[in-house]
This record gives C-alpha cells, structure tokens and sequence, in this order.
C-alpha cells in the first residue's frame, strides 16, 4: 500500500537526524523500528531534508495510528474544518484512508 502523495504531508514523520539508517531507508518502520517487508510495509512515499533523500516506510499499526493522530488534530491547523459538521476535503481523505488501513 502506498499513502496517497496529497496526505504524506499531513501525517508527522520522526526527525531524521533521530533515525536509524535502517529506518531511513524503509527496511524498518520508521516510528516502531519492526523489520518490514514487501509485504507488511506502507510506503510513506519520498522525502527530502537539506538535500537528502530519503523513503520512509511503516508498518500497519504505527500507519493507522499515525493516520488517525493526523485525522484527529488536522482541525486544529485548518480554517475550513469547524466541527464535525464541516470537514475539508484533507479530513475528509485522512479519514477514508484510516477506514482503508482498518480492512
């Protein structure tokens, strides 16, 4: 599974001058450290910091929490999100793909 380029903003990555090389190179998920494979890693897409390149990946579990803490603070920073009532269309994405991750 790939998180859609639009939302990869929005969901907090570690610093990584904190990471392990491992970690930067999505051998392992880059907030719990497992050892990924084909199979269990989320791409969390490419990244760049001060000119280096780097390809963050995820387990599952640390994807959906990350998701959802993303989902669930984005009103704070968004001037289109009052409430439940009035979603923006990047809350509204957050949580169709935390619905996604949890099938």
């Amino acid at each position: 599974m790939v998180i859609p380029a639009m939302l990869v903003p929005h969901i907090p990555l570690p610093r990584l001058e904190l990471l392990s090389e491992a970690r930067t190179r999505g051998a392992e998920c880059v907030w719990g450290g497992e050892r990924l494979t084909i199979e269990t890693a989320i791409d969390l897409g490419k990244h760049v910091d001060d000119g280096f390149s780097w390809f963050p990946r995820a387990c599952l579990r640390c994807t959906r929490s990350a998701v959802r803490a993303a989902r669930d603070t984005h009103p704070d920073r968004c001037t289109e999100c009052k409430g439940l009532a009035a979603l923006c269309d990047t809350r509204r994405a957050l949580h169709e793909l935390l619905r996604e991750l949890r099938r």
